[in-house]
């Protein structure tokens, strides 16, 4: 860590490390899309015999999947009106519960003097990025975070075209805030992190036997600790889906919590807990889509980092 001690680690530090995980899922993706491209081709070459053999024209097909991305555009345009919030959602319960929290610990919380539990209400950075394969269609992505709110914002929106044999289109959408505990003493630190998401989705796609349309969307936070090396990322799965015959929408309004893994500390050197948004979207085929918004006022909510310390 290229900074002193008693410093948080600086914002150019923070940026390289959060990039690497991203990057290596990436990476591993790309590889896995690229390894199977000769047979993707040599599938489709195949179809089109057999639409041949069958009298079927191309040119027909692909004329009917232009109509059917116009038909899906609309719906999912019907359904972003319907689902997108009209204004800021009501969080005074939410509030409320962190206010009375905050009173019952110390003033200054990041501090940690001896066993037990140390509260962070507040991140100290953010970082986002998003990253995309596009063989076709279209590919969107953005992100955003509030420190002061303590809120991440992403967005992830993929939509296919062609045969969906040799066209893989997906997105993905990370978001990091940083927390941060001072140790007194050596020890063992766990995170826990409570979060809440409000956020909207559609998902569409319609599978025929000469064509491998599908769609898919993914999204977890995940948390993990620092201090000299990181330990192990825990993700909490949030919400999934995905199939080749499919036509969902709806909100994504859930609360729950993840536990980091155990990490060994020494005394007077800053611990980091890096928590993780990452939203995906997958999509083959024309027609096929995969939308996910958790854009402002939408937002995932982590309203602190609780350290225990033993």
């Amino acid at each position: 860590m290229s900074c002193c001690h008693h410093e948080l680690p600086s914002a150019e530090w923070l940026e390289a490390e959060a990039r690497l995980g991203p990057d290596q899922e990436t990476a591993e993706e790309e590889a896995a899309v690229l390894a199977t491209k000769a047979a993707r081709k040599e599938k489709e070459a195949q179809v089109l015999d057999v639409l041949s053999a069958l009298k079927l024209k191309a040119a027909d097909l692909e004329a009917q999947a232009r109509t059917e991305v116009a038909s899906v555009d609309a719906l999912c345009a019907e359904a972003e009106e319907r689902l997108s919030p009209s204004g800021e959602p009501d969080e005074s319960p939410l509030m409320r519960e962190i206010a009375v929290a905050s009173s019952l610990v110390e003033a200054e919380t990041v501090v940690g003097s001896g066993p037990g539990n140390y509260y962070d209400f507040n991140p100290y950075h953010g970082w986002w990025a998003w990253y995309r394969h596009n063989e076709g269609g279209l590919t969107q992505g953005s992100g955003g975070f509030s420190l002061a709110a303590r809120k991440m914002y992403a967005y992830a929106y993929a939509r296919g075209d062609g045969w969906g044999i040799t066209d893989d289109n997906y997105v993905n959408t990370y978001v990091k805030l940083f927390f941060a505990l001072w140790p007194r003493r050596n020890g063992h630190v766990r995170a826990w992190v409570p979060y809440t998401t409000r956020g909207w989705y559609t998902i569409y796609a319609n599978d025929h036997w000469y064509d491998s349309k599908s769609a898919k969307l993914d999204v977890d936070v995940s948390v993990r600790l620092y201090q000299n090396y990181w330990s192990p990322s825990v993700r909490s799965d949030v919400f999934a889906l995905g199939g080749g015959n499919i036509n969902r929408s709806g909100r994504i309004d859930r609360s729950g919590a993840i536990y980091s893994a155990s990490l060994p500390v020494g005394a007077e050197r800053w611990v980091l807990a890096e928590v993780q948004l990452r939203v995906y979207a997958y999509t083959s085929g024309g027609g096929s889509t995969s939308r996910v918004s958790f854009r402002h006022p939408d937002a995932v909510f982590v309203p602190y980092v609780r350290f225990d310390f033993s």
